[in-house]
């Protein structure tokens, strides 16, 4: 778990409230017009 964060650019994991957060935002009208998209909830790491 250490390794992991050290390279990690948040230095924290992604939680659950936070992956439940996005869950909530896409099933609301307020994502209505997004379509298609790639989101990542990885702290940056994609970033890199």
């Amino acid at each position: 778990e250490q390794v992991m964060l050290v390279r990690q650019p948040t230095k924290e994991f992604v939680t659950v409230e936070q992956l439940g957060g996005l869950a909530v935002f896409l099933c609301s009208d307020a994502a209505a017009q997004l379509t298609g998209a790639a989101m990542s909830m990885d702290g940056g790491w994609t970033a890199l």
